[in-house]
């Protein structure tokens, strides 16, 4: 453990938590049937966690949201950039916060212009290998110190104001936008107001269409590929010289929240085909949110799920890769702005 006093280095931390809270000078992570501050001690709260529903391959994350001490560097993500500041204090419970999601808490210390506003930093001002690192999904704590330097030089440029005000709000400011767009994006694909195939097809051959921009062969399976109830919507396969990957994706096109029938329809598979599809991980794509509970779910079959507005991210991250076709469908349409 970190006891971080004036003659040593501070840990650096990834904390993946909500605009809202980082606004406030808070990184806030789930679990909230479980109040750290009371428990105290990591060991003691995975072992809780473990006992209710299984803690899976989340223990580590504990261990690092426990470990941060006063002083240590968090990185908190935001849209299109990061907030970088410093520990302050111990950790603290809030139950009464309204995303249930984020009421493990701790406070840090952001630098601030001099109208009190959050100062950050657009991701693409970072090394590749570190915005790599930050689009990592499902790491909600994570060790950053071999980028060390690179983290520390970014904060004491924010701390001796020596970022560029002017362009760091015109990038705030194109981050709002685009999650704007982003939230308009998923409700027009969530309620049918775009000019996708019906029956689920449409979200089907986006999703192929996606993949396959990523260099993955994909193709969409017909619904008999099967057989019975098991289920899988797209397959797609990428090879490089080190490592292949196969993929067997769940596509459902859903408003609202999704069950877990889709995750039960690819453990079916599993089931079903032993051994023909085990070199293949299984994918949950919705097109609306997903409840903690039906997460849980997905952590014990070992199915990795992709949201609502994780599909919105991975439209948007595409967007100009896209075909005119697949934009015109989406409703999206690119006009010069001034902010």
């Amino acid at each position: 453990m970190n006891t971080n006093t004036a003659n040593t280095e501070p840990n650096y931390y990834l904390v993946r938590t909500i605009q809202e809270l980082v606004e406030q000078g808070i990184v806030g992570i789930g679990w909230s049937g479980f109040n750290f501050a009371e428990i105290g001690n990591a060991e003691e709260a995975i072992r809780q966690i473990n006992d209710d529903y299984g803690v899976g391959r989340y223990g580590n994350q504990i261990r690092r949201f426990f470990n941060i001490e006063e002083a240590d560097i968090i990185v908190a993500t935001i849209p299109y950039a990061v907030a970088i500041g410093r520990a302050v204090g111990s950790l603290f419970s809030d139950p009464n916060y309204s995303d249930k999601d984020r009421t493990n808490q701790r406070k840090v210390a952001f630098p601030r212009d001099q109208e009190g506003r959050l100062v950050t930093i657009p991701r693409s001002s970072f090394s590749e290998a570190f915005q790599r690192r930050l689009r990592v999904q499902g790491m909600v704590v994570n060790d950053l110190g071999e980028f060390a330097d690179e983290i520390q030089a970014a904060l004491s440029s924010l701390e001796h104001g020596e970022d560029h005000s002017w362009v760091n709000q015109l990038h705030t400011e194109i981050g709002k936008q685009r999650e704007t767009f982003k939230k308009k994006l998923l409700a027009n694909i969530q309620s049918g107001r775009t000019n996708l195939q019906t029956g689920g097809t449409g979200l089907e051959n986006l999703v192929c269409e996606l993949l396959t921009i990523e260099g993955y062969k994909a193709r969409v399976l017909s619904k008999q590929h099967f057989g019975s109830f098991a289920d899988a919507d797209v397959q797609a396969s990428r090879s490089d010289r080190c490592a292949s990957v196969h993929l067997l994706i769940q596509v459902k096109h859903h408003q609202g929240y999704s069950n877990a029938h889709g995750i039960d329809q690819l453990q079916e598979i599993k089931e079903a085909h032993q051994g023909e599809y085990d070199d293949h991980q299984r994918v949950f794509l919705t097109s609306a949110s997903v409840s903690e509970e039906v997460l849980k779910i997905a952590e014990v079959a070992n199915v990795t799920v992709i949201g609502g507005m994780d599909l919105a991210d991975w439209i948007s991250e595409h967007i100009e890769n896209l075909s005119e076709e697949t934009k015109a469908s989406l409703g999206i349409y690119e006009v010069p702005a001034v902010l």
